[in-house]
């Protein structure tokens, strides 16, 4: 069973995660409908609901748009859906209901005149971009176009931008959000399992007892995501947090309120501590020899690349308590089912592709993969979370 949450029951300023749904380790993480009205409207008024999916950050959530009168009116999770179980961040909520006809929002296409821009039609709008493309790739080739894409287009837009800019313009200038943190996410897993899929899943989150998050300021950019942690987190059996981020983040709040550790190294400094923590994996034994054995290669290797990293030493490198990176290391190397999650701040950083795939080492050392709870994900913006 679920609850419609109407967006007028409960402030999503004050409260930005709504009401909570504390459940237990290994129970499915319950279902709340969230839904936004325009005001004065009611369920009964709606036409018909319009099966769609939020687009306002990496989660995916499913939802369903209400349509009055050949219009936009309102928004509502899906309690069936697998991501969100029917919730909606307050982006999701608010983004596109009833901001979708605000009326400072452009309804024309503008082009410069003069240095001022001023309102024309669409046809004399595409026709300056078609005159000044012709012009320049005359004059200075496809050299001078270039492309910045944000990563919320559709597969089937991508190739067509690549077919325009490519085989089309001929310009090698593209580029993207995309290259910001999936191409590293992308790389890292490549290099670590030969395929660039993640080998986790949301409902890691019910069955995990530690939750590593690295770079990842999850309340701010994944709401509906770190509602779900905070319903294990404020349950039974919750999970302890490790938050790595030189910021004091609502992770960090977490991660000591669950007994947990808050690990905030020097911006530039993420392999060293991923060497210090893979370090106290090795030197206490806290890995599965016989899974090692079978699934991997380069141990030695690996415990030579590390073994100058003794905590005193990342503490000098990375400005933490050697403590706090035992206790880390101890939280890691003594759950049975560590979920760690990646994002900007080691995906948009000094030696990117290795520190994220150190992020994979340590799952690796414990055997902590491929099945459910333990798993190392990409949160990517832009990758569609831990999917």
């Amino acid at each position: 069973m679920s609850q419609v949450q109407n967006h007028r029951s409960w402030d999503r300023v004050a409260n930005v995660f709504g009401e909570s749904t504390p459940h237990p380790r290994g129970s499915v993480w319950p279902a709340r409908v969230d839904q936004y009205l325009d005001e004065g409207l009611t369920d009964r008024e709606v036409d018909r609901w319009v099966q769609s999916a939020c687009l306002l950050c990496s989660n995916g959530c499913g939802a369903d748009i209400a349509v009055k009168d050949g219009r936009m009116v309102g928004i509502r999770g899906r309690a069936g859906d697998t991501v969100s179980h029917g919730r909606l961040g307050p982006k999701g909520l608010y983004g596109s209901t009833p901001w979708a006809s605000f009326p400072d929002r452009l309804t024309r296409p503008l082009i410069r005149e003069a240095g001022r821009l001023v309102e024309t039609d669409w046809e004399t709008a595409m026709g300056r971009i078609v005159e000044v493309s012709k012009r320049l790739l005359k004059e200075k080739g496809p050299l001078s176009h270039g492309f910045y894409t944000s990563g919320q287009l559709f597969l089937e837009e991508y190739y067509t931008l690549a077919v325009i800019g490519k085989a089309g313009l001929g310009t090698p200038h593209m580029d993207g959000n995309t290259r910001l943190c999936t191409a590293t996410s992308a790389a890292a897993f490549k290099e670590s399992f030969g395929a660039d899929g993640q080998p986790g899943s949301y409902t890691d989150i019910e069955h995990c007892d530690a939750i590593f998050l690295y770079g990842h300021n999850m309340p701010e950019t994944q709401t509906v995501l770190w509602t779900r942690i905070l319903d294990r987190s404020r349950g039974d059996d919750p999970p302890r947090i490790v938050c790595v981020d030189p910021r004091r983040t609502a992770v960090a709040e977490e991660a000591d309120r669950t007994g947990g550790v808050h690990l905030a190294p020097r911006v530039g400094t993420n392999l060293a501590l991923m060497n210090g923590l893979t370090r106290e994996l090795l030197v206490h034994d806290w890995i599965d020899r016989a899974w090692v054995d079978a699934h991997t290669i380069g141990l030695d290797d690996l415990r030579e690349t590390v073994d100058p990293y003794t905590p005193e030493h990342v503490a000098e490198v990375c400005g933490i308590d050697p403590e706090d990176l035992r206790t880390a290391a101890r939280i890691f190397g003594e759950s049975e089912n560590v979920l760690s999650t990646v994002l900007q701040g080691f995906y948009q950083s000094h030696q990117a592709t290795a520190a994220s795939v150190a992020v994979h080492n340590l799952h690796l050392l414990r055997g902590m993969i491929g099945r459910p709870g333990p798993a190392t994900c990409a949160a990517s913006s832009v990758a569609a979370g831990v999917s």
